[in-house]
This record gives structure tokens, C-alpha cells and sequence, in this order.
């Protein structure tokens, strides 16, 4: 069988082959060097590895020669930080035993007498407990802004009550002072700056039948059926043989005013 024109035949491949392989290599890996390195290479060597064993030794010499001076560092910041911390625990010692004698102080001057008793119920600095009623009002389609309760609701039904005769109301739990505030924050409602949701709870300590009737007949109650007829707001009151409020943080109770001293005249 004749072989194609222009194909190269097997011999001309092999050929081929057995260059490729016999150049793959740059030509000075088949020099060989019989000869050592020369005096220059050996000494540029030596100088070399003579050099980096000196850095070496420098480093290892400086690195021994710091280590006293870090370790006094750290002791005495060590040191610096525990005597702080000391004296931080003194103060804090300090600071409870003197706050121990202020309250025994307290305790000492002021008797428990009824003009007393009425005057730290009046300013909400102690826990309470009688009969009273229980207003529980929330929104029934919290997604109609006008059924929401607002601060205004919650500021009329609080007045309502301090209208009506009662001795101390509360809000969710916050018990209310002479400098509480009812605000809005947003969406939300707030007292005594803590933020309070629905259902709103307002409970008063009183007379409770004397509470209901006037509130129910004073414009707060009145305001308050007109809001859950108009906007679905719904709302209950109730009576409650014994309503129980926790005294006002000493933060809420706390006042810079001072009495006005008239000079004798």
C-alpha cells in the first residue's frame, strides 16, 4: 500500500521524536564542572554565613538584654493595676457603709407615725395596698391608628381617678409621683420613661365605690365611652377589695428644691 503525499512516514516521525528529546534540556546541563569553586566563591561564602551567624548572636544578645527590663514592666503594671483595684474595693466599702448609716439615719429621724404614714403614701416612697378598682382598656384592630390608645387616653383615665379621690394610682405596674410623666415615644407609650404596651392597666387605691361612680360620671369617664364607641377602643372597670402598688424608685423621688427661708422682718 503507497503512502499518502505529504504525510511524513514513520521513520521521519521518530526522527522528529529523538530531536525533541535530545534538545529538551538547555545544553549547560550537559557540561559537567570538574573543577572546585575558586578561592572568591568560597570566601564571599564565608563572609556570608560569618554575617548571619553575627545577626543572630546580636539578636539573641539583645533579646536576653530586654528581657529583664519587659519583665520589670509588667510587674509593675501588675502591681499598678492591683493597688487600683484596691482602691476601688475600699471606695465601694466606704460608699455602702456610709449609704447603711444614711438609711439608719432616715430611719431614726422619721418616726412611723400616721402624719408621716401619709406623707410617704402621698409621695409614693412606699409600698401600698387597700381597695380600689382595676381600668383595663386596649385597642380591638391594632392596625387602625385611630383605635390605638395614646398617651392622651391614658394621661385623661389617670386624671380621672386623682379626680375621683384616689390615694395612689399606678400604670402597668409604674407607680405614679408628682413628677411622673405620661408621654409618647413614637408609636409607643411611656411612663415614668418606661415604655408601656397594651392592654393599659391603670389601678387606683380608694374608696372603690365612691372611685367608680365619680369617674364613671366625671369627664374622664365620659371621654373614655365616646373613644369605644367612635374608634373600637374597648375598656373595663372593676372593683377590687384589695389593690396592691410598689413604692417609687428613690431615682423618681429624688428633688433639688429647697424651702424658701423668709427672713424675720
Amino acid at each position: 500500500m503507497s503512502q499518502p503525499a505529504g504525510e511524513p512516514g514513520a521513520r521521519e516521525t521518530e526522527s522528529i521524536l529523538e530531536q525533541l528529546a535530545s534538545t529538551a534540556l538547555d545544553h549547560d546541563y550537559y557540561t559537567q564542572h570538574d573543577g572546585a569553586p575558586g578561592t572568591v566563591s568560597r570566601t564571599l561564602t564565608g563572609v556570608v554565613a560569618a554575617l548571619f551567624g553575627l545577626l543572630l548572636t546580636i539578636a539573641a544578645v539583645q533579646t536576653r538584654n530586654d528581657r529583664p527590663a519587659t519583665e520589670a514592666e509588667r510587674d509593675a503594671l501588675i502591681e499598678n493595676i492591683q493597688l487600683r483595684q484596691d482602691l476601688v474595693d475600699s471606695k465601694q466599702q466606704t460608699a455602702g457603709r456610709l449609704q447603711e448609716e444614711i438609711a439608719d439615719l432616715q430611719a431614726a429621724s422619721v418616726g412611723d407615725s400616721p402624719g408621716t404614714t401619709a406623707l410617704r403614701i402621698a409621695a409614693a416612697s412606699q409600698p401600698v395596698r387597700g381597695p380600689g378598682v382595676v381600668l383595663t382598656a386596649q385597642s380591638r384592630d391594632e392596625d387602625d391608628p385611630l383605635a390605638r390608645l395614646t398617651d392622651t387616653d391614658v394621661q385623661l383615665i389617670v386624671n380621672g381617678f386623682w379626680l375621683a379621690g384616689a390615694e395612689a394610682v399606678a400604670v402597668n405596674g409604674h407607680r405614679l409621683t408628682a413628677t411622673s410623666a405620661i408621654r409618647s415615644a413614637g408609636e409607643a407609650i411611656t411612663v415614668n420613661y418606661r415604655s408601656v404596651t397594651e392592654p393599659i392597666v391603670v389601678t387606683a387605691i380608694g374608696d372603690e365605690d365612691a372611685l367608680l361612680n365619680q369617674w364613671e360620671q366625671g369627664p374622664s369617664g365620659r371621654y373614655l365611652d365616646a373613644r369605644a364607641e367612635a374608634d373600637a377602643l374597648t375598656y373595663s372597670v372593676r372593683r377590687s377589695d384589695e389593690v396592691e402598688m410598689a413604692g417609687a424608685p428613690d431615682s423618681r423621688l429624688a428633688v433639688s428644691a429647697e424651702p424658701l427661708r423668709r427672713s424675720a422682718s
